[in-house]
């Protein structure tokens, strides 16, 4: 008799298990790691467009609602320091919609309706408005991370740098202007009126903005009623070097080469963080024109006077008052009138 006798399988314990090698640990590692580097790039852009494209519905928002201000206030421009804001002229603390004299965030959520109670006149009311204001998405730019503290006025502490500004000489008389010895010259009479800024189509009445910020100063804000030179809400336009604003001092040729590129804080919607000192048009900002459509430009092209005084404008010896860059890349020189 036979007897068959089968192999004795050897018995595997649970510590033979073969596991990932180091070197095949950090081959896995390396192989996530490039792929990550593939993927980022394109996860931030997609995340940077969608910013982008929110702030532009948004400046589309407040543009369209500039116009219907105009057509029911005898064609003010909002913000303007004679028109919504024409009531606070002699007023130590902002009472009503607005928060100073060149607000038009304030006379805006009033039309709108966004229910944020009009001011008593005293600093607390003032300081939960202006709270209001900057944290209200009507009045928020998606890609906006700075944090802005207080310069002058009621303090309204830290909290969100306004996003949008307008440009001070578009909203301003030829009065309010005269003592302020700047180049730029209003026309005869100018009143801050749709009618007579030109053509609609490229005139810029708000866009992405920083006031206050430059290479040396942080974001802050001047929550004064009067607020000199534009207040928390309006400035010089990009073209200029007196801007506090969109200081563009840090692109190649505009003089500056220190450690901080102030274009960072307005010009907030290019694809990918530029390096500080990039080339002119590599931040790009958004740009809401008078007749409602916006668009995305690059720093240096948002320079031309043109876009940002009402026709019949004069700017004088513009050699020592516009970026040196936009000097040269729009042909200026001497006196420049603007149609």
């Amino acid at each position: 008799m036979m007897v068959s006798v089968r192999p004795i399988e050897a018995t595997r314990r649970p510590d033979d298990r073969r596991g990932f090698t180091l070197i095949e640990l950090l081959v896995v590692i390396a192989m996530i790691a490039v792929l990550l580097s593939l993927l980022l790039p394109s996860m931030v852009g997609a995340r940077r467009t969608g910013q982008r494209v929110v702030c532009m519905a948004t400046l589309r928002d407040i543009a369209q609602g500039g116009a219907q201000y105009a057509n029911e206030n005898e064609d003010w421009i909002v913000g303007a320091p004679s028109g919504s804001g024409a009531y606070l002229a002699s007023a130590g603390t902002a009472y009503g919609p607005a928060v100073q004299r060149w607000d038009f965030m304030g006379p805006l959520a009033e039309m709108w309706n966004l229910g944020i109670p009009q001011g008593d006149g005293s600093n607390t009311d003032v300081i939960a408005r202006f709270n209001a204001y900057r944290n209200n998405k009507a009045f928020m730019c998606p890609a906006n991370r700075f944090i802005a503290m207080r310069f002058s006025g009621p303090d309204a502490r830290a909290g969100w740098m306004i996003a949008y500004n307008t440009c001070r000489y578009q909203v301003s008389t030829e009065a309010e202007v005269l003592g302020w010895n700047h180049n730029e010259k209003l026309p005869k009479d100018w009143r801050p009126s749709y009618t007579r800024i030109g053509d609609a189509s490229k005139k810029i009445l708000v866009s992405d903005g920083a006031r206050y910020s430059t290479v040396n100063q942080v974001p802050d804000y001047d929550l004064s009623v009067a607020g000199p030179y534009g207040g928390a809400f309006s400035d010089t336009g990009v073209y200029s070097s007196y801007s506090r604003s969109w200081d563009r001092s840090r692109a190649p040729g505009n003089g500056n080469t220190g450690p901080v590129d102030a274009r960072m804080y307005a010009f907030r919607h290019s694809l990918a963080e530029p390096a500080v000192g990039a080339a002119a048009n590599a931040y790009k900002g958004n740009f809401a024109f008078f007749d409602g459509h916006v668009d995305t430009m690059g720093d240096l092209d948002a320079s031309n006077p043109f876009l940002w005084l009402p026709k019949g404008s004069t700017l004088r010896s513009v050699q020592s008052s516009l970026w040196p860059d936009a000097v040269r890349h729009f042909g200026l020189s001497g006196d420049v009138k603007i149609n």
